[in-house]
């Protein structure tokens, strides 16, 4: 699934442009004209016959010749030792391809490559990322001979998605590989629904729609009514419509982690409703409350008002909301 997912969201250039520009970074950036970003096929056959196939290939123009990206998926729990070596043959079946098919630069000589690798395993990215680094010490008169590539690793549950600029699309795929809960996903939607697609990016709606229903799924209580939706401004109101619901479940499940949650995401969905101050004021006036059903209530109002100020009224006259 998470194959597919990503193949679908790197089928789109804006994906491209914000991984090379919010996570890899340099100074060659200033230089590449993102507009002719170009999707390669990944398929590559060697002159023996054999067949590869790289996750996704793409070429932009910088200063006025081609720079191939290659962005390999990695959604094993742990690295792969081998990645280095992985990409040295990628790379050198790409430049195959190349030359078959007369593709070289006007000069003959083979484009740049830059390999990145996407990573969302358990365990921290340690492998090589340096091929020479696979390869036993060399004096230096036999050094000079041996191959020389790098590449860049994103881990992306490890990465500080919000050093990103905003709107990154990239961040927010981060984002989601670092939910642990209906908050962060909340978070994430809202800011997915305040990017406004560009036209041909419609359907980058759906693919990030769809990955939000599968982790609400995944994150909501037990016995959870089904999520479908089909935007992202739909799961981002299916968030805040059924956080009335969820304590009551969470009640039911004995779930006390699931309070704390509850109570931060009410305050989380009534500052980004209203404004900081009655997140905050909400926060002080449900300090302490553990009823499921007080909170239910209370993102029942969330819902209903129209003003910080007549949420926090109804809480504070409440006479429950502070135990």
């Amino acid at each position: 699934m998470h194959d597919d997912q990503y193949k679908r969201l790197f089928a789109f250039p804006r994906l491209v442009e914000d991984l090379l520009r919010g996570f890899v970074g340099g100074d060659w950036l200033d230089d590449v004209d993102f507009s002719t970003l170009d999707k390669r096929s990944a398929e590559f056959v060697s002159d023996e016959g054999r067949a590869r196939r790289g996750d996704t290939v793409w070429r932009v123009r910088r200063r006025g010749a081609w720079l191939h990206v290659l962005v390999m998926f990695e959604f094993e729990s742990r690295d792969d030792p081998d990645m280095a070596l992985r990409i040295l043959e990628y790379t050198a079946l790409l430049y195959q391809e190349l030359a078959r098919n007369g593709a070289l630069e006007p000069d003959g000589h083979r484009p740049p490559v830059l390999p990145v690798v996407l990573y969302n395993g358990t365990a921290p990215w340690r492998a090589p990322r340096e091929v020479g680094e696979l390869i036993a010490p060399a004096p230096p008169s036999l050094a000079r001979y041996q191959p020389a590539q790098r590449y860049v690793v994103v881990d992306e549950r490890r990465v500080r998605s919000d050093d990103a600029p905003e709107g990154n699309l990239m961040a927010a795929v981060a984002a989601l590989e670092q939910s642990r809960s209906m908050e962060d996903l909340h978070r994430v939607a809202t800011a997915l629904e305040r990017r406004r697609w560009v036209p041909g990016e419609e359907r980058l709606d759906l693919v990030f729609a769809k990955w939000l229903e599968r982790l609400m799924r995944r994150l909501a209580p037990r016995d959870a009514p089904p999520t479908m939706v089909s935007t992202v401004e739909e799961a981002r109101m299916t968030l805040e419509e059924r956080v009335s619901q969820w304590p009551r479940q969470w009640r039911q499940e004995g779930l006390e982690q699931g309070i704390e949650q509850g109570r931060a995401l009410l305050c989380r969905l009534a500052a980004r409703k209203f404004d900081a101050a009655a997140g905050e004021g909400l926060a002080a006036a449900l300090t302490g409350v553990a009823d499921p059903d007080r909170l239910a209530q209370v993102g029942d109002w969330i819902i209903e008002c129209e003003t910080g100020a007549d949420l926090l009224a109804r809480v504070r006259g409440d006479g429950r909301a502070g135990g």
